[in-house]
């Protein structure tokens, strides 16, 4: 491979990369071949474009399966999935399944295939077809709506956001001694460890009274050593291996950038966990690890009134400045 063509795919990825930095919810479209038959595909490329007249637009790869027949469907349906529904994203999202085999549906006035308990959805006439570099943006004329009570399922950087257990894991810990917060941080699939005299860690910041000083101590941290990071979603609180104190840590993103003398990225697969400095810190890298593949998260809580235990991201995802929005009026 030339270094021209290493490095324009470097830059579609960086690019990807960027794009994914916006939050979407997360939809299936779905229509009827020219045979009848109910089709779809899960697409987070979904906007509103016009209320008079009513439009929106999805996009579809050049490369896709769907796009003959939906290209020459004369209408076709957007449903927005709840969070609830990762099932049904991820089998829409599969290649070579019956998707409408394991999935509850039924049909719009106009014999359109809805998907059952979707957040909201959008029964559209084709509008036009336009040709937008790799991909053809599909503009709708919605002729029918409807919309039920529920949160999104929603998608950031390849993972679902709908990790809404944040604020009952800070209650249910005793935060004794103080909080210390640090981070797991992903850098396109390696992961930033700091060395230590006791071993690998992650970046943390100092233990501090309460939540609102420790995640200070954090930033500064991560600041005096140039890293560069969006932190996401709670991941982990336990309490310290020394008892005294209470620890919290977050998911978030890095970009490539320079390191100091102690600080090393490590491929996903290839964590140090036999150098970790503390059995916590390496139950959490074998977690992520096991997570990471399949891109489905859960938050370990280790307090009072939830001891040891994980539990399946069901809810709405806390994001970072939301959670230290909250936690500023009650530390």
């Amino acid at each position: 491979m030339s270094n021209k063509t290493q490095n324009s795919d470097d830059r579609q990825r960086q690019l990807r990369q960027a794009f994914g930095s916006f939050v979407t919810g997360v939809t299936v479209v779905t229509a009827r071949d020219a045979d009848g038959n109910p089709i779809g595909f899960t697409a987070n490329s979904f906007t509103s474009v016009s209320l008079d007249p009513a439009l929106l637009l999805v996009c579809l790869a050049e490369t896709s399966a769907n796009l003959d027949h939906f290209s020459r469907a004369g209408r076709f349906a957007v449903n927005i999935l709840s969070e609830a529904q990762k099932d049904v994203s991820n089998r829409f999202a599969s290649k070579g399944a019956d998707r409408f085999a394991d999935t509850a549906w039924h049909e719009s006035a106009e014999g359109t295939p809805l998907i059952d308990g979707a957040l909201a959805w959008f029964d559209c006439c084709t509008d036009n077809l336009v040709d937008a570099g790799d991909h053809i943006i599909l503009i709708g004329r919605v002729a029918d709506f409807g919309e039920t009570e529920g949160r999104p399922l929603a998608y950031l950087r390849g993972h679902y956001l709908d990790l809404g257990l944040a604020e009952d894991a800070a209650d249910s810990v005793s935060h004794h001694g103080g909080v210390r917060v640090g981070c797991l941080l992903d850098c396109n699939g390696s992961v930033l460890l700091r060395k230590t005299p006791e071993g690998w860690s992650l970046p943390m910041g100092d233990v501090c009274p309460g939540f609102r000083e420790a995640r200070r101590a954090l930033e500064k941290t991560l600041a005096d050593q140039g890293i560069a990071a969006d932190l996401g979603f709670l991941y982990s609180v336990f309490d310290a291996p020394s008892g005294n104190a209470t620890w919290m840590v977050f998911q978030g993103d890095m970009e490539f950038g320079t390191l100091d003398s102690d600080l090393q990225l490590f491929p996903t697969d290839q964590l140090p966990l036999q150098e970790m400095a503390t059995p916590q810190l390496r139950s959490i890298l074998r977690r992520f690890q096991s997570e990471y593949v399949e891109a489905r998260f859960g938050l370990y809580i280790d307090g009072s009134n939830r001891a040891g235990q994980i539990h399946a991201i069901e809810r709405s995802a806390t994001p970072w400045t939301k959670f230290i929005t909250d936690q500023e009026h009650v530390t």
